[in-house]
């Protein structure tokens, strides 16, 4: 009786000890997986500027704008989107500073400051795309929260500024198609000048038609542009503000801003014109970008 009752201890201490041998196996190699897992966030991230997009009835304009700067709300998000593919296609980790903007290129690098109590975040790298609550303008990591001081408050009055030099890097880090685009739009002095000058200089109106072929003058003839003329919208802002402090830096090309009424709120477009000549506002708009203002794009008006 004694004999048994021991072979009944061996043969439970033996059950009991491989249970735990295959709970210690599972758990390694569950282990393993999270570290592989982990050890992939934020590996090859796509540089991304992308498309006009509807959220909520509401149209949202992704655009290079190294002229940023916005006040307003700022909240958080974590625990939902752990683990979850970004907007570029990187992995969300809510513990490191990272943020969702609706319309800033991806990656983006900006600086914060929360307003409520002066704390300040250097560098927080935008990858994901939100928020679309509210009046918010920046959605940060849990991470980036508790840095700046809000996480249990939930939303806070912010600062968001664009960092250009740190923000061209990633662009030329992150997408080779983009590099020709971005090495020569590095800032320059804008020289005193003017568009009449412009016209009678090296791209003037005579010269450029010149270098129209009979065929081509033909065709802008029966072009949809024939009567109408462009201009060249270099950003567009909802705080006037920077909208003005943009035409401060052109003025030299007699920018101008002009405020329309979009979605209940109203928005203030900085414009260069009227050009007549297609040719003369495709030298204007190229000039514009080698002076590092690679947003603008051409309009009929």
């Amino acid at each position: 009786m004694k004999l048994n009752r021991i072979s009944f201890l061996l043969k439970s201490f033996v059950t009991m000890l491989l249970f735990s041998l295959v709970l210690s196996c599972s758990e390694t190699t569950f282990l393993v997986n999270s570290a592989k897992r982990i050890g992939s966030w934020g590996d090859e991230p796509i540089y991304k500027v992308g498309t006009p997009y509807k959220i909520n009835g509401k149209w949202y304009y992704p655009a290079v704008d190294y002229n940023y700067v916005e006040v307003g709300i700022a909240s958080w998000y974590g625990p939902g989107f752990h683990g979850k593919k970004t907007a570029n296609g990187e992995i969300f980790n809510q513990n490191k500073i990272s943020a969702a903007h609706r319309t800033l290129p991806m990656p983006s690098i900006v600086k914060v400051t929360n307003l409520d109590n002066g704390k300040v975040l250097e560098r927080v790298r935008i990858n994901d795309r939100g928020p679309f609550a509210g009046n918010r303008i920046i959605d940060l990591s849990k991470k980036a929260a508790q840095e700046l001081g809000f996480v249990n408050i939930g939303t806070a009055k912010v600062r968001v500024e664009i960092l250009e030099d740190e923000s061209r890097k990633h662009v030329l880090q992150n997408n080779t198609n983009k590099i020709m685009q971005v090495e020569s739009a590095k800032i320059k002095e804008i020289k005193k000048t003017n568009l009449k000058e412009i016209s009678d200089g090296n791209i003037s109106n005579s010269k450029i038609q010149n270098q129209i072929s009979s065929k081509e003058k033909l065709t802008q003839e029966n072009s949809i542009l024939k009567d109408k003329s462009l201009a060249i919208q270099v950003g567009a802002f909802t705080d006037h503000r920077n909208a003005k402090s943009l035409t401060n830096k052109l003025s030299d090309f007699k920018a101008y801003i002009e405020r329309t009424f979009v979605n209940n709120k109203y928005l203030y477009r900085v414009r260069i014109g009227p050009i007549d000549n297609l040719g003369l506002a495709e030298k204007i708009k190229n000039k514009l970008f080698d002076l590092g203002f690679t947003a603008s794009h051409l309009i009929v008006n």
